[in-house]
């Protein structure tokens, strides 16, 4: 296996807790199947770049697609996503991130996602270790309130290692968001 650098993007459900404790079983399952019907439509129909990989983690899905690989600047490209599924009813938190992840070598098959089980627990692989889903899942986090602080709240959040990737720089330098050891600027409410 080799590292390689990679984009991060990953949309989330933001009040999906909300939506569960205050709609019946049945409303909450539509409204779920809704979300995830609106992601992967846009995913169908705007193309990122090559080789873009795509799991579906319940509150949210996530994308990684290797630096070079992208053929839509991600930051637009993630704003677009996001509105799409905005306008579909549903309140989102949206991360671009960059760093590292393990793949197969060049000339090797890739593994594939498997299951194996360990005893009684299924154990489902769906990526090997990667910087960028990390820090996405940091910001995901950082951004959902609870009673000891206030949460980042929904909107579109760029680590600053993928504006540096992506060659960027940012007009008006918004606040430095911190979490893990990862800095973010938030680029739309």
């Amino acid at each position: 296996m080799i590292d390689e650098n990679a984009f991060g993007l990953l949309l989330g459900y933001h009040t999906i807790e909300n939506d569960e404790y205050s709609c019946e079983p049945g409303e909450f399952s539509a409204r779920l199947e809704g979300f995830h019907l609106a992601a992967v439509t846009w995913l169908a129909e705007e193309r990122l770049g090559d080789n873009v990989q795509a799991v579906d983690l319940g509150h949210a899905v996530y994308l990684e697609i290797a630096e070079s690989d992208e053929t839509r600047d991600p930051i637009e490209w993630l704003r677009g996503w996001r509105a799409a599924v905005d306008t579909a009813g549903f309140t989102t938190i949206a991360v671009l991130t960059h760093g590292s992840r393990w793949i197969a070598e060049e000339g090797t098959a890739p593994e594939l996602p498997g299951v194996e089980c360990a005893k009684d627990t299924l154990v489902y692989r769906v990526a090997h270790s990667s910087e960028a889903l990390r820090r996405a899942l940091y910001a995901d986090t950082a951004a959902q309130h609870d009673p000891t602080r206030e949460g980042w709240g929904p909107g579109l959040y760029v680590d600053a290692e993928a504006i540096e990737a992506l060659g960027k720089k940012l007009r008006n330098e918004p606040t430095a968001l911190h979490v893990a050891g990862a800095m973010f600027y938030r680029l739309g409410s």
